[in-house]
């Protein structure tokens, strides 16, 4: 049996994103009683799967970097403290407690406890 692969499913090419664009637009058009509103678009730059692949080698053009697996969820996510380098320690959104802005500081607030911990 084939491992499943993110980029199997996700048809990323240009056609695909201007079509997801315009139903977009279309919706927001609706939405806010406006038309013709691809018109006002000024600078317009798409960013999917591939795009994640060649500029951060993103595994299989995942945005949050791991792999989502089940070996890299939930308590099983990269800790906050390095087990071999003993003054190492990491911060942002893939490291405990998990993904997002909010969760990310969370980790950086935690990270400067675990340094004034250790320094004591």
């Amino acid at each position: 049996m084939d491992t499943f692969r993110f980029c199997v499913y996700i048809n990323d090419e240009e056609s695909v994103r201007e079509k997801y664009l315009a139903e977009m637009m279309t919706r927001l058009e609706n939405h806010l009683g406006i038309r013709n509103l691809m018109s006002m678009i000024e600078y317009k730059r798409s960013y999917c799967v591939q795009d994640f692949i060649s500029d951060y080698n993103a595994y299989d053009g995942n945005a949050y970097g791991l792999a989502n697996t089940m070996g890299q969820t939930a308590v099983l996510k990269p800790k906050i403290r390095n087990k071999k380098i003993k003054n190492l320690f990491y911060t942002g959104q893939l490291t405990v407690p998990g993904p997002g802005v909010p969760p990310s500081i969370i980790s950086g607030k935690i990270v400067s406890n675990e340094i004034i911990n250790a320094k004591n």
